[in-house]
Protein backbone atom coordinates (compact mmCIF):
# COMPACT_ATOMS: atom_id res chain seq x y z
CA UNK A 1 0.00 0.00 0.00
CA UNK A 2 1.22 3.54 -1.11
CA UNK A 3 -0.24 5.91 1.79
CA UNK A 4 -1.76 8.76 1.26
CA UNK A 5 1.29 11.07 2.70
CA UNK A 6 3.68 9.63 0.48
CA UNK A 7 1.59 10.03 -2.57
CA UNK A 8 1.01 14.03 -1.67
CA UNK A 9 4.69 14.01 -0.72
CA UNK A 10 5.70 12.88 -4.27
CA UNK A 11 2.82 14.66 -5.69
CA UNK A 12 4.41 18.58 -4.10
CA UNK A 13 7.80 17.11 -4.68
CA UNK A 14 6.96 16.19 -8.81
CA UNK A 15 5.66 19.83 -9.46
CA UNK A 16 9.85 21.04 -9.67
CA UNK A 17 10.38 18.23 -12.23
CA UNK A 18 7.51 18.37 -14.23
CA UNK A 19 8.55 19.91 -17.78
CA UNK A 20 7.29 23.24 -19.27
CA UNK A 21 4.25 22.81 -21.78
CA UNK A 22 3.00 19.28 -21.33
CA UNK A 23 -0.58 18.17 -23.07
CA UNK A 24 -3.14 16.33 -21.23
CA UNK A 25 -6.83 15.07 -22.38
CA UNK A 26 -9.25 13.88 -19.76
CA UNK A 27 -12.59 11.94 -20.46
CA UNK A 28 -15.32 12.05 -18.01
CA UNK A 29 -13.69 15.02 -16.26
CA UNK A 30 -16.38 17.49 -15.13
CA UNK A 31 -17.54 15.23 -12.20
CA UNK A 32 -15.93 12.65 -9.58
CA UNK A 33 -12.47 11.06 -10.06
CA UNK A 34 -11.82 12.64 -13.50
CA UNK A 35 -12.21 15.96 -12.21
CA UNK A 36 -10.10 15.42 -9.27
CA UNK A 37 -7.74 14.01 -11.50
CA UNK A 38 -7.96 16.96 -13.57
CA UNK A 39 -7.73 19.38 -11.15
CA UNK A 40 -4.17 17.92 -9.69
CA UNK A 41 -2.60 17.81 -12.75
CA UNK A 42 -3.89 21.36 -13.83
CA UNK A 43 -2.77 23.00 -10.78
CA UNK A 44 0.43 21.62 -10.63
CA UNK A 45 1.87 21.48 -14.11
CA UNK A 46 3.69 24.43 -15.17
CA UNK A 47 1.75 26.37 -17.89
CA UNK A 48 0.20 23.06 -18.97
CA UNK A 49 -2.37 22.16 -22.43
CA UNK A 50 -5.18 20.59 -21.18
CA UNK A 51 -8.46 19.71 -22.57
CA UNK A 52 -10.95 17.82 -20.82
CA UNK A 53 -14.25 16.13 -22.31
CA UNK A 54 -17.87 15.83 -20.71
CA UNK A 55 -21.57 16.74 -21.23
CA UNK A 56 -22.16 18.99 -18.77
CA UNK A 57 -21.28 22.71 -20.11
CA UNK A 58 -22.45 24.23 -16.67
CA UNK A 59 -19.74 21.64 -14.81
CA UNK A 60 -17.47 22.97 -17.01
CA UNK A 61 -17.72 26.20 -16.74
CA UNK A 62 -17.35 25.94 -12.90
CA UNK A 63 -14.06 23.80 -13.04
CA UNK A 64 -12.73 26.49 -15.74
CA UNK A 65 -13.47 29.30 -12.90
CA UNK A 66 -12.09 27.68 -10.09
CA UNK A 67 -8.93 26.49 -11.92
CA UNK A 68 -7.62 29.19 -13.86
CA UNK A 69 -6.66 31.80 -11.35
CA UNK A 70 -4.70 28.81 -9.98
CA UNK A 71 -2.34 28.51 -12.66
CA UNK A 72 -3.14 31.47 -15.36
CA UNK A 73 -0.25 30.40 -17.52
CA UNK A 74 -2.14 27.28 -18.56
CA UNK A 75 -4.61 26.62 -21.46
CA UNK A 76 -7.43 24.87 -19.76
CA UNK A 77 -10.29 24.25 -22.50
CA UNK A 78 -13.58 21.83 -22.96
CA UNK A 79 -15.18 19.92 -25.50
CA UNK A 80 -18.31 18.74 -25.20
CA UNK A 81 -18.81 15.65 -26.53
CA UNK A 82 -20.99 12.56 -25.70
CA UNK A 83 -18.70 9.41 -26.13
CA UNK A 84 -20.67 6.58 -26.50
CA UNK A 85 -21.22 7.54 -30.07
CA UNK A 86 -17.48 6.16 -31.99
CA UNK A 87 -18.49 9.01 -34.36
CA UNK A 88 -18.18 11.36 -31.69
CA UNK A 89 -15.11 9.81 -30.41
CA UNK A 90 -13.18 10.46 -33.94
CA UNK A 91 -14.53 13.60 -34.22
CA UNK A 92 -12.94 14.76 -31.19
CA UNK A 93 -10.13 12.93 -31.53
CA UNK A 94 -9.73 14.96 -34.87
CA UNK A 95 -10.49 18.16 -33.11
CA UNK A 96 -7.81 17.40 -30.67
CA UNK A 97 -5.35 16.71 -33.34
CA UNK A 98 -5.88 19.71 -34.85
CA UNK A 99 -4.96 21.80 -31.90
CA UNK A 100 -1.96 19.30 -31.02
CA UNK A 101 0.52 17.01 -32.36
CA UNK A 102 2.03 15.26 -29.43
CA UNK A 103 -0.05 14.31 -26.29
CA UNK A 104 1.71 13.03 -22.95
CA UNK A 105 -1.37 11.96 -20.51
CA UNK A 106 -4.45 10.68 -21.81
CA UNK A 107 -6.86 9.80 -18.87
CA UNK A 108 -10.45 8.09 -19.31
CA UNK A 109 -13.16 7.76 -16.39
CA UNK A 110 -16.38 7.76 -18.79
CA UNK A 111 -19.24 5.47 -17.59
CA UNK A 112 -22.20 5.45 -15.30
CA UNK A 113 -23.57 3.24 -13.44
CA UNK A 114 -27.10 1.43 -14.10
CA UNK A 115 -28.94 -1.57 -13.58
CA UNK A 116 -31.03 -1.49 -16.75
CA UNK A 117 -30.21 -4.50 -19.13
CA UNK A 118 -28.48 -4.07 -22.85
CA UNK A 119 -29.92 -0.49 -23.88
CA UNK A 120 -27.97 -0.27 -27.33
CA UNK A 121 -26.51 3.29 -28.96
CA UNK A 122 -27.61 4.04 -32.46
CA UNK A 123 -23.99 2.29 -33.52
CA UNK A 124 -25.12 -1.10 -32.20
CA UNK A 125 -23.11 -0.96 -28.67
CA UNK A 126 -24.27 -1.80 -25.21
CA UNK A 127 -23.84 1.85 -23.82
CA UNK A 128 -21.82 0.33 -21.00
CA UNK A 129 -19.75 -1.30 -22.92
CA UNK A 130 -19.18 1.52 -25.21
CA UNK A 131 -18.42 4.08 -22.28
CA UNK A 132 -16.46 1.36 -20.26
CA UNK A 133 -14.57 0.26 -22.93
CA UNK A 134 -14.94 0.63 -26.91
CA UNK A 135 -14.84 4.38 -26.47
CA UNK A 136 -11.19 4.21 -25.10
CA UNK A 137 -9.91 1.54 -27.01
CA UNK A 138 -11.01 4.28 -30.19
CA UNK A 139 -9.10 7.06 -28.23
CA UNK A 140 -6.40 5.01 -27.72
CA UNK A 141 -5.91 3.76 -31.84
CA UNK A 142 -6.79 7.40 -32.88
CA UNK A 143 -4.02 9.50 -30.42
CA UNK A 144 -1.76 6.14 -30.63
CA UNK A 145 0.81 8.62 -33.28
CA UNK A 146 0.54 11.79 -31.01
CA UNK A 147 1.37 9.74 -28.13
CA UNK A 148 4.38 7.92 -29.78
CA UNK A 149 5.77 11.36 -30.71
CA UNK A 150 5.47 12.62 -27.14
CA UNK A 151 7.12 9.17 -26.14
CA UNK A 152 10.00 10.24 -28.23
CA UNK A 153 10.01 14.09 -27.90
CA UNK A 154 9.36 14.78 -24.13
CA UNK A 155 11.29 13.63 -21.33
CA UNK A 156 8.15 12.86 -19.86
CA UNK A 157 7.07 11.01 -22.20
CA UNK A 158 3.51 9.41 -22.43
CA UNK A 159 1.20 7.97 -20.40
CA UNK A 160 -2.24 6.43 -20.74
CA UNK A 161 -4.76 5.62 -17.68
CA UNK A 162 -8.04 3.98 -17.96
CA UNK A 163 -9.74 3.97 -14.15
CA UNK A 164 -12.26 1.35 -14.14
CA UNK A 165 -11.62 -2.02 -12.17
CA UNK A 166 -8.58 -3.14 -12.95
CA UNK A 167 -8.27 -7.04 -10.36
CA UNK A 168 -11.99 -6.80 -9.64
CA UNK A 169 -14.09 -9.28 -12.23
CA UNK A 170 -11.71 -10.66 -15.12
CA UNK A 171 -12.01 -13.51 -16.33
CA UNK A 172 -12.88 -15.77 -19.57
CA UNK A 173 -13.63 -13.44 -22.64
CA UNK A 174 -16.02 -14.77 -25.13
CA UNK A 175 -14.43 -14.41 -28.45
CA UNK A 176 -17.44 -15.77 -30.05
CA UNK A 177 -19.88 -12.72 -28.75
CA UNK A 178 -17.29 -10.31 -28.08
CA UNK A 179 -20.10 -7.43 -27.95
CA UNK A 180 -22.45 -9.71 -26.07
CA UNK A 181 -24.96 -9.48 -28.29
CA UNK A 182 -26.63 -13.11 -27.31
CA UNK A 183 -24.90 -13.55 -23.69
CA UNK A 184 -25.63 -9.85 -22.09
CA UNK A 185 -26.12 -9.70 -18.35
CA UNK A 186 -24.83 -6.87 -16.13
CA UNK A 187 -22.38 -9.62 -14.76
CA UNK A 188 -21.56 -10.63 -18.63
CA UNK A 189 -20.51 -7.01 -19.58
CA UNK A 190 -18.47 -5.78 -16.03
CA UNK A 191 -16.25 -9.30 -16.70
CA UNK A 192 -15.96 -7.98 -21.02
CA UNK A 193 -15.05 -4.47 -19.85
CA UNK A 194 -12.85 -5.34 -16.89
CA UNK A 195 -11.07 -7.85 -18.98
CA UNK A 196 -10.68 -6.06 -22.00
CA UNK A 197 -9.17 -2.95 -20.35
CA UNK A 198 -6.87 -5.57 -18.63
CA UNK A 199 -5.54 -7.29 -21.60
CA UNK A 200 -5.27 -4.75 -23.78
CA UNK A 201 -2.71 -2.60 -21.21
CA UNK A 202 -0.59 -5.66 -21.21
CA UNK A 203 -0.64 -5.80 -25.09
CA UNK A 204 -0.04 -2.26 -25.83
CA UNK A 205 2.65 -2.02 -23.70
CA UNK A 206 4.80 -4.57 -25.03
CA UNK A 207 3.83 -3.24 -28.51
CA UNK A 208 4.51 0.58 -27.56
CA UNK A 209 7.16 -0.24 -24.73
CA UNK A 210 8.27 3.52 -24.91
CA UNK A 211 4.30 4.72 -23.56
CA UNK A 212 2.74 3.82 -19.96
CA UNK A 213 -0.90 2.07 -19.96
CA UNK A 214 -2.27 1.51 -16.90
CA UNK A 215 -5.56 0.03 -15.88
CA UNK A 216 -6.35 1.19 -12.58
CA UNK A 217 -9.16 0.46 -9.96
CA UNK A 218 -10.27 3.06 -7.71
CA UNK A 219 -11.71 1.47 -4.76
CA UNK A 220 -14.46 3.16 -3.12
CA UNK A 221 -14.73 7.08 -3.46
CA UNK A 222 -17.17 9.15 -1.77
CA UNK A 223 -18.48 10.95 -5.03
CA UNK A 224 -22.02 11.32 -6.40
CA UNK A 225 -21.95 8.30 -8.38
CA UNK A 226 -24.89 6.97 -7.42
CA UNK A 227 -27.43 9.82 -7.35
CA UNK A 228 -26.36 10.41 -10.88
CA UNK A 229 -27.07 6.66 -12.08
CA UNK A 230 -29.86 5.05 -14.01
CA UNK A 231 -31.21 3.44 -10.43
CA UNK A 232 -34.81 3.90 -9.54
CA UNK A 233 -35.25 6.23 -6.60
CA UNK A 234 -35.71 4.10 -3.40
CA UNK A 235 -32.17 2.66 -5.02
CA UNK A 236 -30.82 6.29 -4.40
CA UNK A 237 -32.77 7.01 -1.45
CA UNK A 238 -30.84 3.76 0.13
CA UNK A 239 -27.84 4.71 -0.40
CA UNK A 240 -28.20 8.25 0.35
CA UNK A 241 -29.16 6.37 3.67
CA UNK A 242 -26.03 4.31 3.98
CA UNK A 243 -23.12 6.17 2.45
CA UNK A 244 -22.24 7.80 6.14
CA UNK A 245 -22.22 4.13 7.46
CA UNK A 246 -19.79 3.00 4.41
CA UNK A 247 -17.91 6.44 4.47
CA UNK A 248 -14.60 5.15 6.88
CA UNK A 249 -14.43 2.60 4.24
CA UNK A 250 -14.20 5.01 1.17
CA UNK A 251 -11.50 7.57 0.19
CA UNK A 252 -12.92 11.39 -0.74
CA UNK A 253 -12.38 12.61 -4.14
CA UNK A 254 -9.29 14.90 -3.10
CA UNK A 255 -7.56 11.78 -2.46
CA UNK A 256 -8.99 10.06 -5.44
CA UNK A 257 -8.02 12.54 -7.50
CA UNK A 258 -4.27 12.71 -5.75
CA UNK A 259 -3.65 8.95 -6.37
CA UNK A 260 -4.67 9.15 -9.46
CA UNK A 261 -2.17 12.25 -10.63
CA UNK A 262 0.02 10.21 -8.60
CA UNK A 263 0.11 7.48 -11.65
CA UNK A 264 0.00 9.82 -14.44
CA UNK A 265 3.35 11.75 -13.10
CA UNK A 266 5.37 9.25 -11.04
CA UNK A 267 8.41 7.61 -12.29
CA UNK A 268 7.28 4.48 -11.30
CA UNK A 269 5.17 4.35 -14.14
CA UNK A 270 6.78 6.06 -16.67
CA UNK A 271 6.77 2.90 -19.01
CA UNK A 272 5.29 -0.44 -18.76
CA UNK A 273 1.87 -1.92 -18.65
CA UNK A 274 -0.12 -1.99 -15.37
CA UNK A 275 -2.48 -3.00 -13.24
CA UNK A 276 -3.09 -0.96 -9.92
CA UNK A 277 -5.35 -1.60 -7.12
CA UNK A 278 -6.83 1.09 -5.09
CA UNK A 279 -3.51 1.88 -2.91
CA UNK A 280 -1.74 2.73 -6.01
CA UNK A 281 0.31 -0.69 -5.69
CA UNK A 282 0.17 -3.75 -8.67
CA UNK A 283 -2.94 -5.46 -8.37
CA UNK A 284 -2.00 -9.19 -7.01
CA UNK A 285 -5.81 -10.41 -8.00
CA UNK A 286 -5.44 -8.79 -11.57
CA UNK A 287 -1.58 -10.51 -11.71
CA UNK A 288 -3.81 -13.72 -10.86
CA UNK A 289 -5.55 -13.45 -13.82
CA UNK A 290 -2.86 -12.64 -15.97
CA UNK A 291 -0.97 -15.82 -14.86
CA UNK A 292 -4.61 -17.73 -15.39
CA UNK A 293 -4.75 -16.08 -19.30
CA UNK A 294 -7.38 -14.52 -18.81
CA UNK A 295 -5.98 -11.09 -19.75
CA UNK A 296 -2.52 -11.06 -20.64
CA UNK A 297 -0.31 -9.93 -23.69
CA UNK A 298 -1.92 -12.98 -25.87
CA UNK A 299 -5.40 -12.66 -25.01
CA UNK A 300 -4.35 -8.78 -25.69
CA UNK A 301 -3.25 -8.78 -29.00
CA UNK A 302 -7.00 -11.27 -29.39
CA UNK A 303 -9.26 -8.50 -27.93
CA UNK A 304 -7.11 -5.41 -29.88
CA UNK A 305 -7.93 -7.54 -33.34
CA UNK A 306 -11.47 -8.06 -32.48
CA UNK A 307 -12.15 -4.47 -31.09
CA UNK A 308 -11.13 -3.59 -34.73
CA UNK A 309 -13.22 -5.61 -36.41
CA UNK A 310 -15.83 -3.91 -34.19
CA UNK A 311 -14.42 -0.49 -35.57
CA UNK A 312 -14.69 -1.64 -39.38
CA UNK A 313 -18.61 -2.36 -38.71
CA UNK A 314 -19.19 0.66 -37.72
CA UNK A 315 -17.49 2.56 -40.21
CA UNK A 316 -18.62 0.84 -42.78
CA UNK A 317 -22.43 1.25 -41.50
CA UNK A 318 -21.99 4.58 -40.93
CA UNK A 319 -21.10 4.80 -44.78
CA UNK A 320 -23.29 2.61 -46.21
Amino acid sequence: MVAIDAIKSSNAAIKAKLPTGLVALFIGATSGIGEYTLRNFYQTAPSPRVYFVGRSQASADRIIADLKPLNPNGHLEFIQADVSLIRNVDDLSSKFLEKEKELNVLVMSQGFLTNAGRVETAEGLDTKLALNYFSRARFIQNLLPSLSAAATSSPFGARVLSVLSAGNGEGQLDFDDFELKRTFSLRNAGLMATTSNSALVRYLAREHPDISFIHAFPGGVDTNIIQAADFPSFVKLTARLLTPLARPWMITKEESGQRHFYLTTNEKFRTGGWLTDSTNEESSSAKKAVEKGWCDEKVGEKVWRKTMEVFERIEKERTA
